[in-house]
Formats: structure tokens, sequence, C-alpha cells
């Protein structure tokens, strides 16, 4: 077991350096601090693997150790902490951020301070026989507390308001990345509760993977908010539609429609007193198209219409102003529209 959980930890460690490097390397192409967070992170996540792998030599991996040594406590919750500042600075709730920090984590720092530089004595618990035993000392019940309220804060990510205006990263991938991070928390406390060494290597596994990931969607995925002012959407309106298809239209120019990366049929239905069926009904009526076709085309046809004018603009920010968040999804819907790649699109236009 001691030589798989080697492997996976040099992995690891040669991953997450390579991470570091990649996103540090490339920090300055965003107007955010995301890339030099994470590149940091991943920094000290290779550097935790290398210690992990003398300390697994040496017997003192947390599924070799006592349970609820206050190391094995407290630190993670220190580390914890920092898994909050990417996330927050993509989504930019429109909360100020000193606010949010100071709501999530002075709790943590507080338990954090008091756990590792108060003095506290602490029993070792070696069985569930000396838990049991000393179970009404506070010292016990003290790392106990701690460990629910770090797996409560393993799910807090899910409560930060989310606003597509600010964000520059989808619901999916922060929904996404707070799965992960719950996953992460979930395991460190079966490896704390249990010491089966399966959970710590799936906790390696879990926790590399996860950090690869990040690193893959913010090089390669992740849209950038435009520097540039956004240019005005074209309205385009048919008098002789019905009155239920003008409010869609209305709604759909005017009240952050069709360049809404969060708005569903269902929520035109709600804000038009209307159902999903009538909906659908008036968009196959007026355009021969599902609500979603149609929203990519118009998304598509107002970056072909800003290309025609300027050959020169810049494709990232087009993207991101009509709602996409992921290259992906941008490139594959303009190939569906246009049958042709942006980049195809703009050799026709030389």
């Amino acid at each position: 077991m001691y030589y798989i959980a080697t492997i996976f930890l040099i992995l690891m460690a040669a991953g997450m350096a390579t991470c570091a490097v990649l996103l540090w390397k490339r920090r300055a192409e965003t107007d955010d601090h995301s890339r030099t967070i994470q590149a940091i992170l991943s920094g000290v996540s290779a550097v935790f693997a290398v210690t992990f792998i003398f300390r697994t030599w040496m017997g003192t991996a947390p599924a070799n150790g006592a349970y609820f040594e206050p190391e094995h406590v407290f630190v993670p919750i220190l580390i914890q902490m920092t898994f909050f500042f990417y996330p927050l600075e993509v989504i930019r709730p429109l909360a100020s951020r000193g606010k949010v920090y100071a709501t999530l984590f002075s709790p943590l720092l507080a338990v954090a301070f008091i756990g590792l530089f108060s003095g506290i004595g602490y029993t070792p618990i070696h069985s569930y026989d000396d838990l049991l035993q000393h179970l009404g000392e506070f010292n016990v019940w003290f790392r106990l507390l701690a460990m629910v309220g770090m797996l409560f804060y393993t799910f807090a990510l899910f409560l930060v308001p989310y606003d597509w205006h600010h964000s520059s990263a989808d619901r999916k991938f922060i929904l996404r990345y707070a799965s992960g991070f719950c996953l992460m928390g979930l395991l460190h406390f079966a490896i704390e509760i249990s010491h089966v060494y399966v959970f710590v290597l799936l906790h390696q596994v879990v926790w590399m993977s996860f950090f690869f990931w990040v690193a893959w969607y913010e090089l390669r995925e992740r849209l950038l908010s435009p520097t540039k002012p956004a240019t005005q959407p074209v309205v385009e309106t048919n008098p002789d539609d019905d009155e239920l298809w003008q409010n869609i239209v209305h709604l759909m120019d005017e009240e952050e429609g069709w360049f809404n990366p969060e708005i569903t049929q269902a929520d035109l239905a709600t804000k038009l007193f209307s159902n999903r069926t009538y909906i659908s009904e008036a968009f196959k009526r007026n355009t021969g198209m599902t609500f979603k076709d149609y929203q990519i085309k118009r998304r598509v046809d107002f970056m072909v219409q800003q290309l025609q004018l300027n050959p020169q603009a810049d494709m990232q920010d087009l993207f991101f102003r009509v709602g996409y968040r992921d290259r992906s999804t941008a490139w594959r819907n303009f190939r569906k529209v246009m049958g042709m790649s942006p980049t195809e699109f703009l050799e026709t236009l030389k």
C-alpha cells in the first residue's frame, strides 16, 4: 500500500508543480487574481505531496497516527479557507469581498487559532474506546466540534450568491468546483474517523484530479470578462407577431434575455405568467426554432454582425458579451449556426 501511495504522491507533486508553473506564467492574461491564487494553491499542494511522501514512509501519515490529532484537525481548517479564494474571485458576488471573507473566515480562524495556539493539552485517541472514555473532556469534544464545523464549510460554497453579470465562470463550473471541494472534505473526515488507508489514496487521487481540472478549465475553457464596453444588442421585432411573442421578444431583448447564460424557457414562462408549452409554441410559430436554438442563433448573429463591422474584434470578448462562459460551447454553437468555425469565418472576411 505504501508503494501505491508513493506513486500517487510523486505524480501528484509533479502534476501540481506543473499546474503551478503554467498558471503563474499566464497569470497576467486575467484582470483578476484567479490564476495567481490557483498557482499558489497548486504549488503549496506540490510541497505537501513531497512532505507526505516522507511522512508515509516514516509512519506518521494520518492513517497511522492517533485519531483527531490537532495537526490533522486545525491545519486543514486553514487550508480549507484557501479554497474559497479562487471561486470567490471568479464568481465576484455583489457583496464586497471584505464582507464575504469576514463572514466566511472569522469563525474558522477563531477555531484554528484556539486549537493550535491556546496551549490546550490534547488527550491521544487511539481507538473508539478511548474516544468514548474521554468524550466529556473539552479537548476531545472541541476537536470533534471543529471537524463537524469543517464539514459544514465544505458545503458553504453552494451558498455564495452567483450573478452572471459579474461572473467570468458559468454556474455549472462553480457547482462542480463546490462538489469537488465537498468530496475532498468528506474524504478527509472519513480518514480522521476511520484511519482506512483506502480513503487516503482516494483523497490523493481526488485532490490531484481536482487541481488538474481547475487548471485545465482556467487555461483552456474559461472566457474572461471583456475590458471593452459591450455593444448594445440589436433589437429585432415583428409587428405582425402575436401578443405573447411580442412580450417574449421584449423580455429577450430588453431584460437580460438572449445573452443571459442562466435564463431558461421556464424563466420566460414565469416572468410572462405563462407556461412552457405556450412559450415553446410561440417560438415554433414565430421562428420555427426551439428557445435554445433561437438563443444560440441570436448570439451567433450578433457575433457575426460585430465581426463584419470589425474583423479585428477580440473573439473572446465577443463570446463573453453574448453570454458564453466557456470556449468549447461557444465554438460548437458558432459552428452549428454558421457551418464553420469562427477562425474559418474570419478567413472569409479577408
